[in-house]
């Protein structure tokens, strides 16, 4: 077992003829991030195969994608000229739509989900320009992907379907974290905390059989005297006839107790460790406990400063590790001397509707917006006459007026 697959507690299984899980001597085991092994027991302790598409099934994980995805799928993006910070006009075809069958939102995301389950996402390359550069790049599965070392063991190899692909030409491969050159693939959230996923799985499925196979005891009755077997089931019918899902107040007799059965320290534990696994997996994603609807700790409340705080986190630390991947790769297919692809988080940081027209009167007025910049960033069309700046006229007024002496004062005065 190599080093990475120990830091992760992973069992990356027996060994198979695959090629892409051959080793560069110099660096010792390859580990695909996409074909990983956890030990989950099941019922019958034997071992469940871990996937990052397993990990879906655990509901922080999927809300944790979900939520990064979708904020990825929503955000508008732009190739930029580096030296005006101006959009290029027209943008190229790779920018406006990646995928000729799908539509660019659907592209982004499903660019994202790869990033974030896997930690890799392979892009083929097609339809060239004149100056060759691609203008299409679709996600294709992982799974068809075999990625391993040349004979050399000096660059890594690609072959999709088949093909040998020259990366960069006919493929890009983004990877979510890149560990450096002695290695394949990148590690993504899910493979850098496969072990809380494997346990908050786990967990799940303890809870599921202790309510379908468990035996929960709600209550007890005692009697002061032993019971019979048919007075005991007897009364255990009469009781559960009677109050069975039911409110109200029992009535005792002949020195019968009813005593519930509370929660045990076992029960506790279980509950209080699927919530520790919830937040370890919301933190490695980079994704605050508001957002999550996960406790914030002791003493804290969200006002709106910190709610805009937590949108900042959010952006930072969740979204913008997917974005910066997506934009590094995109820009070397334009033309990445003159142009940069760059997301647009003013959506995504979108302030409430009264903050934002308070923004923009203090912007029309000091002459930093027009009517139509105002206009386009709430997604609406131009007006005639509304791209001329416009100023307050009384403070621009005053402004220019010169501070009058004391002497000029003294004499407004008398």
């Amino acid at each position: 077992m190599g080093l990475l697959q120990r830091i992760l507690g992973l069992d990356t299984g027996p060994a198979t003829d695959d090629t892409d899980t051959r080793s560069w001597p110099l660096y010792g085991p390859v580990l695909n991030p996409s074909d990983l092994t956890s030990r989950i027991p099941a019922q019958a302790g034997a071992a469940i195969r871990y996937t990052p598409e397993l990990a879906l099934a655990q509901p922080s994980v999927f809300t944790a994608v979900r939520m990064v995805s979708a904020a990825v799928q929503s955000m508008p993006w732009q190739s930029m000229v580096r030296s005006t910070r101006l959009p290029v006009d027209p943008q190229p075809a790779i920018i406006r739509q990646p995928d000729p069958w799908h539509p660019r939102e659907d592209t982004l995301r499903r660019i994202a989900t790869l990033l974030l389950l896997h930690g890799n996402a392979y892009l083929w390359l097609t339809a060239p320009d004149r100056s060759g550069r691609p203008t299409v790049a679709i996600p294709v599965d992982n799974s068809e992907v075999l990625v391993q070392w040349n004979e050399a063991g000096t660059r890594p190899t690609y072959r999709w379907r088949g093909q040998l692909l020259e990366l960069n030409r006919d493929l890009m491969h983004l990877k979510y974290m890149d560990l450096g050159p002695a290695h394949l693939f990148g590690i993504g959230p899910v493979q850098a905390i496969a072990g809380s996923i494997a346990g908050a799985l786990n967990a799940d499925q303890l809870v599921a059989q202790q309510y379908t196979d468990g035996a929960w005891v709600d209550g007890v009755l005692q009697a002061p005297n032993k019971l019979t077997k048919a007075e005991a089931d007897r009364l255990r019918s009469q009781w559960d006839a009677a109050h069975a899902g039911k409110r109200g107040t029992a009535v005792l007799e002949g020195g019968i107790e009813y005593k519930p059965v509370m929660m045990s320290n076992a029960e506790a534990e279980l509950l209080a460790s699927r919530k520790w696994y919830a937040t370890d997996i919301m933190r490695t994603f980079g994704i605050p406990a508001p957002l999550a609807g996960l406790p914030m700790g002791e003493g804290s409340s969200l006002t709106y400063q910190n709610i805009e705080g937590v949108k900042s986190q959010f952006a930072q630390f969740a979204v913008q590790p997917v974005t910066d991947t997506i934009e590094s790769a995109f820009t070397q297919l334009t033309v990445p001397s003159t142009q940069e692809v760059l997301f647009q988080f003013a959506s995504l940081l979108r302030a409430d509707i009264s903050t934002r027209f308070s923004v923009y009167q203090t912007a029309l007025a000091a002459g930093i917006l027009t009517v139509n910049e105002v206009r386009a960033l709430e997604g609406l069309p131009a007006v005639p006459g509304g791209d001329t700046l416009q100023t307050d006229t009384a403070a621009t007024v005053a402004a220019d007026e010169p501070t009058p002496t004391p002497a000029q004062e003294a004499q407004v005065n008398q």
